[in-house]
């Protein structure tokens, strides 16, 4: 196991941050990694604009035991990318070119139809849409995705119903993902159950791209990550950066070290993005100025407080992996902290499959930026165990 420097611009006492909950935060992880639960881990600490701790811990290659884990390394954070595609949404409706209450069938002609007409934007950013949850969202045993049904809607290309016209061609193939999302009934009526779901956001994305005239990954790019001076976030890593990537399995080495055709797949939307504590930082540290960092404005106060606050009315209920939550709170694409969460009430923020977390914490002035990669399906102990021990540390 091999640490990294930490790196200190104030000292933890300064911030009413318990010293010892740092040294249980740190030994948590080696433990956590001595256990072979997690590969790694990584985390960072903020108070009022400035960094009080940051380290990491353990191997950054899963073919390597002598590669290390650094503070700056490249580590997919995968559905964290749905607040970069929540801000997206955001800017859009402050230049009038969406609203929030808008009908996805004003952008996608797929969704004109009695079944989802009635899905507006802000259900996708929700999770009430009705749309498909990801595969294993309800404990399924044999759980499937959107994904696994694009067969079914090929383009003919011979016999009699052959597609022959090349702009026809062309636009089957580019909604065969949507056409195959809509395939069969919905989970619910918009905006009635919580159901996670980043299908949604890969149609946000989707929206974002048609709405702003650029792919979506190049609007991300070019409108959130660069003006946030995030040196270090990307979709596609570049060839140079390879060894700096966490990698815990050969799929993550594949994913980002093969070449893919992505031509006709949705916008990585819901999931896809690649970064490090410091970027993340910069990140949550523009949503807790209100939507803006070193003088570059994001996104308005107002937008911020709509991402931040519980957009859902009474009554919605979230099955949320076998959890059955009565009455949800959820953000315009960001999950909240609970009563019962041992963060100040008022966080927010975004967990990321395999492992990280995002938590912007207005009480404290504070954003926490964590990564614990695992090939574990789940480890309650690095994501909720973490956060427990954050929490308790503010004096």
């Amino acid at each position: 196991m091999s640490t990294s420097g930490v790196y200190t611009a104030i000292q933890p006492q300064e911030t009413g941050f318990d010293p010892d909950a740092r040294i249980r935060l740190e030994e948590h992880f080696k433990k956590l990694i001595e256990q072979n639960q997690i590969q790694s881990a990584a985390y960072l600490l903020s108070s009022n604009g400035k960094v009080f701790a940051k380290n990491a811990f353990g191997q950054l290659k899963y073919t390597d035991p002598d590669s290390v884990y650094k503070d700056d390394t490249i580590r997919k954070i995968a559905s964290v990318t749905k607040l970069f595609t929540a801000t997206a949404i955001f800017q859009l409706v402050e230049q009038g070119k969406l609203f929030l209450r808008q009908s996805v069938s004003e952008w996608i002609e797929e969704f004109k139809n009695a079944t989802y007409e009635k899905i507006q934007i802000w259900h996708l950013l929700t999770h009430t849409s009705g749309l498909q949850a990801d595969p294993g969202y309800f404990q399924e045993p044999y759980p499937r995705g959107w994904w696994d049904m694009l067969f079914a809607f090929e383009p003919e290309t011979e016999g009699p119903d052959a597609v022959t016209d090349p702009e026809d061609l062309e636009k089957e193939r580019r909604s065969q993902w949507i056409r195959s999302l809509l395939a069969g009934q919905p989970l619910s009526a918009p905006g009635v159950e919580w159901s996670y779901s980043s299908a949604g956001f890969n149609v946000l994305g989707e929206i974002v791209s048609r709405a702003s005239g650029m792919p979506f990954e190049q609007y991300v790019m070019e409108k959130i990550v660069k003006p946030l001076g995030m040196n270090r976030t990307f979709f596609e890593i570049p060839e140079e950066l390879h060894d700096e990537v966490c990698w815990i399995n050969e799929h993550e080495e594949n994913r980002d070290t093969k070449k893919h055709d992505r031509k006709y797949s949705p916008q990585r939307a819901g999931g896809g993005m690649n970064s490090t504590l410091d970027d993340l930082y910069r990140f949550g540290q523009m949503l807790l100025n209100n939507g803006t960092l070193d003088g570059v404005k994001i996104l308005s106060r107002k937008s911020v407080e709509k991402m931040s606050s519980n957009g859902l009315n009474s009554g919605v209920e979230g099955f949320c992996w076998g959890g059955r939550i009565k009455n949800f709170t959820y953000g315009l694409g960001a999950s909240l902290t609970g009563h019962d969460d041992w963060l100040p009430v008022g966080s927010y923020g975004h967990e990321g499959a395999g492992r990280c977390k995002l938590i912007v914490d207005p009480q404290h002035q504070s954003v926490v930026v964590f990564f614990v990669p695992s090939n574990l399906d789940w480890c309650p102990g690095s994501i909720n165990g973490t956060q427990n021990i954050i929490g308790s540390g503010w004096l």
